[in-house]
């Protein structure tokens, strides 16, 4: 590179070594082919220039290129072009061009435009460094680019738009453009960098690393570097901010320090919030604030507005972080009082989260928590995850802080992490009374605490009781009175309908519990409350279950599951309900592993409220896929202690594990279990139950009796086809008959409806032979012995299985065996050691071995010989082999 008669430099500079290849941004360039201007606009330490000399060397075209770099804001611009086109052999009279910044006299400017236009082929000029803020600079240089045919091509490398008329150049397809966001590198990049840089980072690293930094090179590079000195790069991702360090000296010196008094005065106080909204930045700095941000913006001042939220912008976040750590520093008394400007803006605009989060930010515990009864947002806080921004800012909120509004935030913190015993020490602590109708904050104090009640007994020992808390907090929330921001909090009542909806649910007023989670539903969908609006589905699946409508169970778990991942909430939070109807759903239909896998993710749950509804029926999924898989021992164990650590034994629920202990040890051959189930006569699966146990002493009559309840129509579906295979095998006491053809076919014809097959499976064994015996009902019903869409082998397995009597039955195969895992089954029924099929199979031992444990743990044994009988007895292998 040589200086030129300016202050700059005349020269394509070389690519740095280090340089990260970008193949996205060339294409983007490549397009200036057929443009006259390419403009490269972006902040300090973007990669503008590496990007450009990278471009450039790979064109190919370097003998009709020239590059000027600019250094210094009072460069003259058109010496410094005229010896670009002197370098490139354009002719220019050297006093045609005056060395001032000033126009152009027309006819030079003409002879300039023509000397361009008359060369041969096309030439590309850089301009690295320049920012043309000159009106009569930007007149003649538009001129140029329009009059020199397609002989010139412009590319502009700066730090600030040139007054340009860009919007016409839009229009006309002038100009491609490469700006910050395109600039921004990708994970993949990134990661290309930091090995460049000798650094090796996991994957989730590096995209933490890119998101802290945005893709920003320079942030990139200086990350990189201070990481390389941790002894743990990746647990020290989080150290990179941009008030310290090199990253904090580069943004002084190259964006903070270039700026008039008053822009940066501007840029400090609009950096306490994480979004500038329209309003705020006036409140901030200003009547004028707002028409700045928009020139900042063109000065690509690290500040960008936000994609689909017109008038609110948003700085990078390390350059936020020097603009805040400058703003303490040099003025700690406006820091706080800019603070506490945006907290009392925020909550003027009824955004809670965004007042509190400032008013936290400058120790305001009581105005904090004041904020959220005021605005009655402890609906929100409760159903908010632990991630959300209104959660982190009262986590520390001190415990020595007694007045009312501190508590209640303390009391709804601990009821939403399952602290029951936190929630009701702090719960206790405050004291509401309707007191004046005068005092709105009394008032919201009062809503809000009701609230809490109400959601706290969702896991009460008594049913009545939370029946009775819930209705006072329906009934404070629709007192005509308000609090100081209104009364208008749909996902409070969406919560108080929640709870109603499960203390009815738990009374065993199963339609009345459905109306109310229906309300809850439409009020958490008018409160756009994803989280409201799982919990809701997720127990109207429950009760759908309850009915035996398998499909609408369905349908309903799948929407619970899909709003709470729609936020991001933890399926911990909010979708337990919604899991257990869905394992319900798979083992009503005997899909074993589907429902396994629901069963594992709802146990491996902290469920914070302790909700019996869900722990009673995971309880009895749980145990019918014990007993499913012949350990009838362990189901009851399971029941036992689900019954014990249900309070209202006497309850609804109560009676549904009381029924399900005595179906279990009946089934198994104990009928004097019948007791257990006395003065449960009307219940239609107690019902069943006592009709089985009659048929197993041999008295059918009495069986007859007990089955009228179960044949009902107004039963849900299961238990009448449970019932109608128990009439079934009654009227096979006597031997065959058509009669007893009749009563099977009408449970095949009612558990075709929702695909039940559990009841078949768990039928007297005298109803299966019956049934697989029947060529022309399994013709009509083939459904019964499918499997998820598994392999036409599985037919015959279920088929087996039906007709097999055995007093524990062997575990059914959870995973399908892979195409090498039954080969090596074949091997080991041929008596094959692990060398030898390793030689036949021409694989490793050691991945015969695989194989061979994915077998065993598949087919739910522990020995080859084993693995080899049980595949025999599923039909996996033929007798033969």
């Amino acid at each position: 590179m040589v200086p030129y008669p300016g202050d700059g430099w005349l020269g394509i500079p070389t690519v740095p070594s280090s340089y990260v290849g970008r193949p996205r941004l060339l294409q983007i360039l490549d397009r200036s082919d057929v443009c006259p201007l390419a403009l490269v606009s972006a902040p300090a330490g973007t990669g503008k220039t590496a990007l450009l000399a990278d471009w450039v060397a790979a064109g190919g075209d370097q003998d009709r290129t020239a590059w000027i770099t600019f250094e210094g804001t009072d460069a003259a611009f058109w010496p410094g072009l005229v010896g670009c086109l002197e370098s490139l052999g354009v002719a220019v009279s050297p006093e045609t061009i005056s060395e001032s910044e000033g126009a152009l006299d027309r006819q030079v400017r003409r002879a300039v435009a023509e000397a361009i236009g008359g060369q041969p082929a096309r030439l590309t000029i850089v301009v690295d460094g320049y920012e043309l803020l000159s009106a009569d600079v930007a007149e003649d240089l538009d001129f140029l680019l329009r009059h020199t045919g397609d002989r010139l091509r412009l590319v502009m490398a700066t730090r600030a738009d040139p007054v340009l008329p860009l919007y016409r150049y839009r229009l006309d397809d002038m100009v491609v453009e490469v700006r910050m966001t395109d600039l921004a590198f990708t994970d993949e990049e990134a990661g290309e960098l930091t090995l460049r840089a000798g650094l090796t980072l996991t994957r989730d690293s590096v995209h933490a690393l890119n998101a802290r930094t945005k893709g920003w090179a320079a942030g990139l590079r200086f990350g990189a570097q201070l990481l390389q000195l941790r002894q743990d790069p990746d647990e020290a991702v989080t150290e990179i901010v941009g008030d310290t360090g090199n990253i904090s000296e580069y943004l002084v010196g190259e964006v903070l320090a270039a700026q008039r008094p008053e822009v940066r005065a501007l840029l400090l106080a609009t950096s306490v919030p994480d979004t500038i909204q329209p309003g705020l930045a006036e409140a901030l700095a200003g009547p004028t604030a707002e028409r700045t941000l928009t020139f900042l913006i063109r000065d690509n001042v690290f500040i960008e507005a936000v994609p689909g939220r017109p008038g609110c912008y948003r700085y990078h976040p390390l350059f936020r972080d020097l603009l805040r750590a400058v703003l303490a520093y040099e003025s700690p008394d406006e820091m706080r009082r800019l603070q506490r400007t945006a907290a009392e803006w925020f909550a003027h605009h009824g955004q809670v989260a965004a007042s509190v989060g400032h008013f936290v930010a400058i120790g305001a515990w009581e105005e904090a928590a004041a904020e959220v009864v005021d605005d009655l947002a402890v609906g929100q806080l409760l159903l908010d995850d632990d991630t959300s921004a209104l959660t982190q800012s009262l986590r520390s909120i001190p415990s020595e802080l007694a007045d009312p509004a501190s508590t209640v935030v303390r009391a709804t913190l601990a009821l939403g992490a399952g602290d029951t015993t936190g929630f009701t020490h702090e719960l206790a602590q405050v004291r509401t009374e309707p007191g004046e109708r005068s005092d709105s904050r009394l008032w919201a104090t009062n809503v809000a605490v009701r609230v809490l009640e109400a959601v706290g007994a969702q896991a009460s020992k008594d049913p009545n009781e939370a029946m009775s808390l819930a209705t006072a907090a329906e009934q404070a929330l629709a007192a005509p009175d308000a609090g100081p921001k209104g009364s208008s909090r749909p996902e409070l009542t969406a919560l108080v309908l929640l709870s109603k909806g499960i203390a009815a649910l738990r009374q065993g007023r199963l339609a009345a519990a459905d109306a109310m989670f229906q309300s809850g539903v439409a009020a958490a969908a008018g409160a756009g409350s994803e989280a409201a609006l799982a919990e809701c589905l997720g127990y109207q699946a429950v009760i759908a279950c309850c009915r035996g409508k398998l499909s609408r169970a369905e349908k309903l778990g799948g929407r619970a599951i899909g709003a709470a991942e729609h936020i991001g909430v933890n399926a911990a939070d909010r979708s337990a309900a919604a899991r257990v109807a869905l394992g319900w759903v798979e083992m009503e239909r005997y899909d074993l592993r589907a429902a396994a896998d629901h069963v594992q993710s709802v146990e491996r749950m902290d469920l914070r409220l302790r909700d019996p509804v869900p722990q009673a029926m995971l309880a009895l999924i749980g145990a019918r896929l014990q007993v499913a898989h012949g350990d009838r021992l362990g189901a009851l164990n399971r029941l036992e202690q689900a019954a014990a650590g249900i309070s209202d034994e006497r309850g609804w629920l109560g009676q549904q594990l009381r029924i399900e202990l005595a179906h279990v040890r009946v089934a198994a051959g104990e009928p004097a279990a019948v007791a257990e189930v006395e003065g449960l006569a009307d219940e239609p699966e107690a019902a069943l139950v006592v009709g089985l146990a009659h048929l197993q002493l041999g008295e059918p009559t009495a069986a007859d009796a007990a089955m009228s309840t179960v044949l009902s129509k107004r039963v849900p579906p299961p238990v009448q086809v449970s019932g109608w295979l128990v009439e079934c095998a009654r009227r096979l006491h006597d031997g065959p008959s058509a009669r007893a053809r009749a009563a099977l076919d009408r449970a095949l014809t009612l558990a075709s409806q929702e695909r039940v097959r559990r009841p078949f499976h768990e039928a007297p064994a005298v109803v299966r032979q019956l049934l697989v015996r029947d060529k022309q009902l399994c013709a009509e019903h083939e459904w019964l012995f499918e499997i998820s869409a598994g392999p036409s082998r599985r037919l015959n397995v279920q088929k087996r299985a039906l007709t097999s009597v055995p007093a524990r039955p062997p575990t059914p195969v959870f995973e399908e065996l892979t195409e090498k895992e039954q080969e090596v089954l074949g091997h080991l029924a041929n008596l094959l050691t692990t060398e030898e099929i390793a030689s036949v199979m021409y694989i490793s031992v050691n991945t015969i071995r695989t194989h061979v444990r994915n077998i065993l743990r598949k087919l739910g044994v522990t020995r080859r010989n084993a693995a080899v009988r049980r595949a025999r007895e599923l039909g996996l292998l033929s007798r033969e082999a």
